[in-house]
């Protein structure tokens, strides 16, 4: 490969990759969702989506997480829970925005997940989460 082989991306890319490529969104969404309820259930800090998500997002997730952790009347991680992602899907409106929804089964309960994801001067961000 020469120099001049080497080609600059036209646009920049988040750290995940292309959520208009079918596959890749397909992986994108099953992990912001597994991450997401994992934040909410105080499993997991909400840094693990801040580079992915706008600061909004990650406030709320993080809102979220201390009301569970003031429910519980508990400091510490709850045990980590097996978490099942189905009905994935995704929707691109234009070329700088896609939707996309899961399914996420825990064991005593499921929970939808809606995202939108934006092509942002920085990237691909998630710029609304919501968890049903």
């Amino acid at each position: 490969m020469t120099a001049t082989d080497h080609r600059v991306p036209t646009q920049p890319q988040s750290a995940g990759g292309d959520p208009t490529d079918p596959l890749v969104a397909a992986r994108l969404v099953e992990s912001v969702a597994r991450y997401a309820v994992e934040i909410v259930r105080d499993a997991r800090p909400v840094t693990a989506l801040s580079r992915l998500a706008i600061p909004e997002v990650t406030a709320s997730l993080a809102r979220r997480a201390n009301l569970t952790r003031r429910i519980r009347g508990i400091s510490g991680r709850p045990p980590r829970v097996r978490l099942a992602i189905t009905g994935v899907r995704t929707c691109v409106v234009n070329p700088k925005v896609v939707e996309a929804s899961a399914v996420v089964r825990e064991p005593d309960r499921a929970r939808f997940i809606a995202m939108r994801w934006e092509l942002r001067h920085t990237g691909w961000r998630i710029t609304v989460l919501e968890i049903g």
